[in-house]
């Protein structure tokens, strides 16, 4: 059995959307499993009215007590799950229809299977994008260079999955990839743009605590990355920072990662013209940094 497991924080507005593309996945022998972190919102009676005739039988709809963050609610959804393989689902996320299938054929070699989202949806699951984007074909450059972490897009057998970091409320998804890999697990690349990501103004990814997270990701482990990788591993909490307007450890970093190799291609280059300069964003930063201490 497969189980699909779809975390919810005051996500009325698309729950159901992601509760129909589980149900509508080519392969029909899964349950559901829905973890409230204790919504303050319609949540819960929405999918009640929706799929009612299933709860309990197909869905089985978790509350937790209290609000615990992603991590936990991810990790109390394993422990409640029946199914040898694990799927995650984020609440304002979707799948096409075949995107389990094409994971699980993979699961038996592999211990996690990861599908990198190349197609975005607003909030009426209308496509904005299709990136084509080059991604590293290999599933270190890619660990490495932070281009791995999405749940929606990642798939575990139950077996080899160590449990989401509870102590980080973001980046979570992308220190599980790191941890795995160090643990030897195996992990499979399967570029087939299966996953659709839904952006909208809630999405926590926006907010400057991702970034907090990146440097307490990056402090753990820049002296357990393989040489091979620090350049990639530097270079990404490098533009992590400038994207959210500290410059000055932006740049530190930067010159980091040269001295590891000194040749940079051209699309970092207009990265770091893009966001090295913008001074606007950093009094952002230092007024947003000061009110997250706060």
């Amino acid at each position: 059995m497969i189980s699909v497991i779809i975390t919810v924080y005051k996500g009325e507005r698309f729950i159901n959307r992601a509760i129909a593309s589980a149900l509508n996945q080519s392969i029909k022998d899964l349950e559901i499993i829905v973890i409230d972190d204790c919504s303050p919102d319609d949540s819960k009676g929405k999918v009640l009215r929706e799929f009612g005739e299933w709860i309990n039988k197909k869905i089985f709809y978790h509350r937790n007590k209290e609000n615990r963050g992603p991590s936990y609610s991810r990790n109390m959804g394993v422990k409640l799950s029946q199914g040898e393989y694990i799927f995650f689902l984020d609440y304002d996320d979707e799948w096409e229809a075949d995107y389990v299938e094409s994971s699980l054929r993979y699961l038996k070699e592999y211990s996690i299977v990861y599908s990198p989202p190349r197609t975005f949806i607003n909030e009426d699951s209308n496509i904005i994008r299709v990136s084509k984007k080059k991604i590293p074909s290999n599933a270190e450059e890619l660990i490495f260079s932070g281009y791995i972490g999405y749940p929606s897009a990642s798939a575990f057998r139950k077996d080899a999955f160590l449990g989401y970091r509870e102590d980080l409320k973001r980046r979570e998804d992308w220190e599980i990839y790191i941890r795995s890999y160090m643990s030897g697990l195996k992990i499979k690349i399967l570029d087939n743009n299966k996953v659709k990501i839904r952006e909208h103004g809630k999405r926590i990814s926006k907010n400057i605590a991702m970034l907090f997270d990146t440097m307490k990701v990056y402090e753990e482990y820049i002296d357990k990355v393989p040489e091979k990788y620090k350049k990639s591993f530097v270079f990404h909490v490098a533009d992590m920072n400038m994207r959210f307007g500290d410059l000055p450890t932006g740049w530190k970093l930067i010159f980091k990662s040269l001295s590891f190799d000194f040749f940079v291609d051209y699309r970092k280059i207009l990265t770091l013209l893009k966001r090295g300069f913008r001074f606007d964003r950093y009094l952002e930063y230092l007024k947003a940094k000061n009110l997250e201490v706060l």
